[in-house]
Order: structure tokens, then C-alpha cells, then sequence
């Protein structure tokens, strides 16, 4: 098998590189700027806006922030090879880094801004990260175009490196590599590679580990996130919102009254709701109450034992300007009366952790 070096193709491709890194980069400083204005636009509207936090973050943009990164130490090693200059390459991983860093804090900040209100002072603070933020992206995507363009690419001199160094023979010499299978052979060969890249990581520690601390943190921090803010188990009494509606759970009743038979009970959850768009109707089969042995749908037909309580909700059309209190009713098994409930809103999988008191 023949294989190559990579530094005569490094070079050739050098401008489609970094033209490559400036379309990552003003990807990453776009979705920046819309968490700018977003949060500009919250505080002109003394925070009378939904708040969706997803609408900032993706599964591209850290695919983007890990493609820059990686670009440029790929970039950054040919230059310290080749004694050209480096500086930017450094500015760019570590003002990538501490930009992941920001995307991450103001992702889990608008999470808790979607389920309660933060002072003037939190708001202002993320505005000012996040202004902080784009104005250090947009910065560093200008260098990036200007390389990727050719403008001051006879300050590297690479035409030189390819003919005058003879980086054709250097930098692409073809390595013959023998594919017969030898025990021995392999033993020799994991060794030496185990050795090699051992010194290889000695070399290039800071920049390898830039690169595991990059990976740990989509790992442990962006798809989990923090399950309490993002998914959360919430209490009685907070506001959920969604792109849809707003919901809060005012209080939840345990009640015997009227029951069918001596093996039920019914649970009430009384809860206020507006919508947030015209016509928007709930659909109850997503409003699922759990418990560690059993799950129920709500009814409607229990209603009239519990008018006294509220008004059972059966498909009204929510209101877009004011919040509306109804009610549910469970019927569930009485063993589970002294059980934990979570109401489960299945569509996002966040859960209302319920304390029912007893309703005579």
C-alpha cells in the first residue's frame, strides 16, 4: 500500500482551507449575532417574548466549532513545520474555545429564561457575553477570508516551499508499506507505533488536549445539558413554557368522591393556560400522569363530580391574551394514592413533580 505525506497537499489546498474555515466561522458568528439581537430585542420588550432556546443551538454548530478547531491545529502544525508565522491559528482555536464556552452559558441561561424571568441585571450580563461573543468571531473570520482569498499568500511563500525546497519529493514521497501478516512483525509494528504516538501527543499536548476537552464537553454538556433545566422535573406552581402555550400547575387534589368502585380514586390537577397561537386546542393524550407502577390518561367524563373545584377542560380553544384555569381528572388505582405522581407532557419529555393535598 502507498501511502503520502500530507504537507505538499496541505499547502497546495491551502486557500480552499481557510476558505473552508471562514464558512464555518461566519456560520458560527451568525447564529452569535442571532443570540445577540434576541436578547437586544428581549430587553427593549421588557421581556414580553417567548423565549425557545433551541431556535440558538444545534448539532451543526458544534460540528462547525469542531471542524475550525481541528482545521487549525491541523493548520498550525504544517505552519510551526514549515517556521512560518502561527499567531493567528493560536488566536483562532483559543477564541473558539472560549466561544463554545459562551454558546454553552447562554444556551443553559435561555433554558431557565423559557421557564422563569431573570433580573435585569442576569439579562444584561448575557447581552454583554453575548455582544462579547460575535464581535469576537466576526473579528477573527476577516484574517480567515483574506488568507482564504490569496491577498497575503506570498507572505508564506509556499510557491518557494514547492519547488525551490523540492517539497514535492519531500512532502510527497511515497512510502511503500508491506501488508504481508507476521506475528512478530505486528508485535514490532504496535510497539513502534505505540511509541511514536506517544511522543507525537508529548509534542503536541497542549493541542491535543484542547481537542479531548472540545469532545468532553459535547459529550457530558450539550446532548445531556442538564436535565433539570431542559427536560426538568418541575413543582407546582412554575410556568412551563412551550411554543405553543404556557402552562402552570396551580394545585393538584386526591378524591374518593363518587368513586365507581372501592379499588379508585381520582386525581385532580387544576392549572392555568394561554396559548401561543390562534386556535390552539390541547391535546390531552399528551398529558400523561405517572406513577412507579402505573401511567393514566386524563377523562372527561368525571368532570361534573368536580365542578366545585374547576372547569374541566374538554377541547376549548385556548386564549392568546390572558391565562384560563382548568382542570383534569384521573382516575387511578387507590393503592397509588400515596405514591409519587409526575404529570409527563410526552411531546418534550419535561415532567411537573405533583404534591396532591386531599379533597373531601
Amino acid at each position: 500500500m502507498i501511502l503520502r505525506r500530507p504537507y505538499a497537499i496541505l499547502i497546495r489546498c491551502f486557500r480552499l482551507i481557510h476558505l473552508l474555515l471562514f464558512i464555518l466561522l461566519a456560520y458560527i458568528t451568525y447564529r452569535a449575532n442571532s443570540i445577540l439581537s434576541f436578547l437586544k430585542y428581549y430587553i427593549s420588550t421588557n421581556g414580553n417574548v417567548e423565549v425557545i432556546a433551541a431556535k440558538y443551538l444545534s448539532t451543526f454548530l458544534f460540528i462547525s466549532f469542531l471542524l475550525v478547531i481541528v482545521l487549525s491545529i491541523i493548520i498550525l502544525l504544517l505552519m510551526r513545520y514549515k517556521k512560518k508565522p502561527k499567531l493567528l491559528y493560536i488566536i483562532i482555536i483559543v477564541v473558539s474555545f472560549l466561544s463554545l464556552i459562551a454558546f454553552l452559558y447562554l444556551y443553559y441561561n435561555l433554558k431557565v429564561l423559557e421557564i422563569r424571568n431573570m433580573s435585569a441585571r442576569e439579562i444584561r450580563l448575557l447581552r454583554d457575553i453575548s455582544r462579547f461573543n460575535f464581535w469576537g468571531l466576526f473579528i477573527i473570520c476577516l484574517p480567515t477570508l483574506v488568507r482564504g482569498l490569496g491577498f497575503d499568500i506570498k507572505k508564506f511563500n509556499f510557491r518557494k516551499d514547492l519547488h525551490e525546497l523540492k517539497l514535492e519529493k519531500e512532502d510527497s514521497e511515497e512510502i511503500e508499506v508491506n501488508l504481508d501478516i507476521h506475528s512478530d512483525n505486528i508485535k514490532r509494528s504496535g510497539r513502534k507505533i505505540f511509541r511514536e504516538l506517544k511522543y507525537y501527543y508529548i509534542e503536541n499536548k497542549f493541542f491535543i488536549n484542547i481537542i479531548l476537552i472540545i469532545l468532553a464537553l459535547i459529550l457530558v454538556i450539550v446532548f445531556p445539558v442538564n436535565r433539570r433545566i431542559i427536560n426538568g422535573d418541575f413543582k407546582e406552581g412554575e410556568t412551563i413554557k412551550t411554543e405553543l402555550f404556557n402552562i402552570k400547575i396551580i394545585e393538584s387534589y386526591i378524591s374518593e368522591r363518587n368513586k365507581t368502585n372501592p379499588n379508585n380514586c381520582y386525581l385532580i390537577i387544576k392549572f392555568s393556560i394561554k396559548a401561543n397561537q390562534e386556535n390552539y386546542t390541547l391535546k390531552l393524550n399528551n398529558f400523561v400522569l405517572e406513577t412507579a407502577d402505573n401511567d393514566y390518561m386524563p377523562s372527561l367524563k368525571y368532570y361534573y363530580y368536580f365542578e366545585d373545584i374547576g372547569r374541566g377542560y374538554r377541547n376549548q380553544k385556548l386564549s392568546i391574551a390572558d391565562y384560563e384555569d382548568y382542570i383534569l381528572i384521573y382516575n387511578i388505582n387507590r393503592e397509588d394514592r400515596e405514591k409519587d405522581f409526575k404529570l409527563n407532557y410526552t411531546i418534550d419529555g419535561r415532567q411537573i413533580k405533583l404534591d396532591p393535598s386531599i379533597w373531601d
